[in-house]
Parts: C-alpha cells; sequence; structure tokens
C-alpha cells in the first residue's frame, strides 16, 4: 500500500478516535488517578513495548531456521512494523508478514516464510488463550455468539488454535497447496519448524505481555478482575479485532472488550474509560513506533541511499 495512504487513513483514524475519546470521557465519569494508578499505566506501556521486542524474537528464531542470521534490534523493528501495519491498514494481519520481511530486507532475503510463521502462531496462541481463558473463567450464560453460548464455543476455539499452532511447524510441507504465485514466493524461506520451547516462550512472553497491560489498565481504574478473566477478555477482542474491516479493528476490539467484560459482570459505564486509555497504549503507541522504525528503516535502506539527491559540493566536483 502507498505510504501516503496509510498516513492517510492514520490521520483520519487519529482525528475520529480523539473525538470518541473526548464524547466518552465526557459522558462516563472518570475515576480519579492516584500515584500508583500511573504508575500501572507506565507499566502497561512497558509491557507493549516489551511485547513486541519478545515477537521480535519469535521472528528472529524463525530466521535462524531457515539458516540466515538477524540482528535482535532488526526483529524488533520488524515486529514494529508489523504491529503498524496490522493496526493502520484494513486487514492488515494479513499482509504483517509482508511489512515485516521489507524491514528486514538489506539483512536477509528470507525473511517471508519466519514472519508467515510468526504471525500464524501469534494467532494460534491468540485462539487458544480466548478458549482456554473461557474454559476456565466462564462468563455468564447470556453472553452468546450466534445464539450459542461462548462456554460451549470455548473448546473449538481451543482445538483450532492448538491445531494451527502446531500446524505451523510444517510450513514446508503445505506450501506445495498454496496458489503459485505464493508458492514461489515462499518455497526458499519456508522450513518445518515445529514451535518447541524456545518458540512458545517468545509466543507466550508477547501474549502475556499484552494481556498483563490490559491487567495494568484496568488496577489502574480499579476494575476488579481475575487472570483468566483479563486473558480471555483480551484475546477474544483481539481476534475479534483482527477480522477483515476497520484498520487495526478499530472501533470493534472496543467494543468486544466491553461486550466480553460485561459478561463478567463489568457494565460498558465502568470499563469505557479503562478501555479507551488500554487502546491508547495498545494501538496508539505501537502504531506511533511502527511509523517511526519504518521511517527510520528506509533511510537507512540501500534503496534510500541509491535515490539521494547529490549535495550541491557533489556536483561541484562532478562539474571539475
Amino acid at each position: 500500500m502507498n505510504p501516503k495512504r496509510v498516513l492517510v487513513i492514520a490521520a483520519v483514524a487519529a482525528v475520529l478516535y480523539t473525538g470518541v475519546a473526548v464524547w466518552v470521557l465526557n459522558t462516563f465519569e472518570v475515576p480519579p488517578i492516584h500515584g500508583a494508578a500511573w504508575a500501572f499505566l507506565v507499566l502497561a506501556a512497558v509491557c507493549q513495548v516489551s511485547a513486541k521486542w519478545f515477537f521480535g524474537l519469535l521472528f528472529r528464531e524463525s530466521v535462524h531456521e531457515v539458516g540466515d542470521e538477524l540482528r535482535p534490534w532488526s526483529a524488533f523493528k520488524a515486529a514494529l512494523v508489523g504491529a503498524g501495519v496490522a493496526r493502520l491498514i484494513p486487514a492488515g494481519g494479513a499482509i504483517t508478514p509482508v511489512g515485516m520481511a521489507w524491514t528486514v530486507r538489506d539483512e536477509t532475503s528470507r525473511a517471508a516464510g519466519p514472519a508467515l510463521r510468526a504471525v500464524l502462531l501469534n494467532y494460534s496462541g491468540l485462539l487458544v488463550m480466548a478458549g482456554g481463558g473461557l474454559l476456565i473463567a466462564r462468563p455468564r450464560e447470556a453472553a452468546q455468539i450466534a445464539s450459542v453460548p461462548m462456554v460451549v464455543i470455548a473448546p473449538f476455539v481451543l482445538i483450532v488454535g492448538l491445531v494451527l499452532m502446531f500446524g505451523s511447524g510444517r510450513l514446508r510441507s503445505l506450501n506445495r497447496y498454496l496458489p503459485g504465485f505464493i508458492r514461489t514466493r515462499l518455497e526458499a524461506s519456508v522450513a518445518n519448524h515445529p514451535p518447541r520451547l524456545e518458540s512458545q516462550l517468545y509466543l507466550w512472553a508477547r501474549l502475556l505481555l499484552e494481556a498483563g497491560a490490559l491487567w495494568l489498565v484496568l488496577e489502574a481504574f480499579a476494575v476488579g478482575v481475575t487472570g483468566f478473566q483479563v486473558m480471555a477478555s483480551f484475546a477474544v477482542a483481539s481476534i475479534a479485532g483482527g477480522l477483515p474491516g476497520t484498520p487495526g479493528g478499530l472501533g470493534v476490539t472496543e467494543v468486544g472488550l466491553a461486550l466480553i467484560l460485561a459478561a463478567y459482570g463489568i457494565p460498558a459505564s465502568i470499563t469505557a474509560v479503562p478501555i479507551v486509555v488500554f487502546r491508547v497504549i495498545s494501538y496508539w503507541l505501537p502504531s506511533a513506533l511502527s511509523l517511526l522504525a519504518g521511517g527510520t528503516t528506509f533511510l537507512r535502506s540501500d534503496a534510500a541511499k541509491k535515490s539521494e539527491i547529490p549535495t550541491a559540493a557533489t556536483l561541484t566536483g562532478s562539474d571539475d
């Protein structure tokens, strides 16, 4: 997608979200934020950034598996750019691997397969977290999807997540079933790499840190929830927000969070402000860092260096 179009989408979304945030803050009572609460909010931001670091390590591990090297800092920037693509472009999750591979294109030409694997593991982890969380922290029977209680759906979500998680280790075997133009782009960069201990550590560190950011924000506003309720709420809302539609599920994720927390007996009048604050931390902070990481990556790339405008001194020297 054209970078200018991405910036336009980001600008329009920021303006609209600012309007929504102002309306929420003026409509619902904002609980007082004491000193410890501010510390919780800062820690939530740290959790968000740290989660991207572990996602980068998951990507880096996959790159190593196909025989290439990738610096941890480069993998971190790729994770930030991937997060920004997912947030700033409608259905951006589908092209997140492209953004990640683009970020490290000057270091490795075999990043597409590893990026795809990292994204698949992330979605599979969300499914496992959603299914397991809903089974352990059961919402009210009134909480339904298409007239089916969420607790009934939870085991199927869990099973799909596990199948996707361990099926991701067979990408090379499955690649031959993909359309030709995709197969030719991926075949040199995918490997049968099961999600063993190292992969699991990076994956769950990323997901638990992001869920932990939600818990910290809710705690900052004195909204009492259990750990499994937070994990189920975060995972369900993230999956809903990942469906094609608004950029990064903007609006959909907020509604999803409000509904699932309401299913645990916490009304939207209490969670509206914390949800907006959480989304500023989980959506807008990574988006801003993504633009910064993507911009600096481009400016330092070989393509940017080749397109540099000659300076006056260079032009003078050429005339001599």
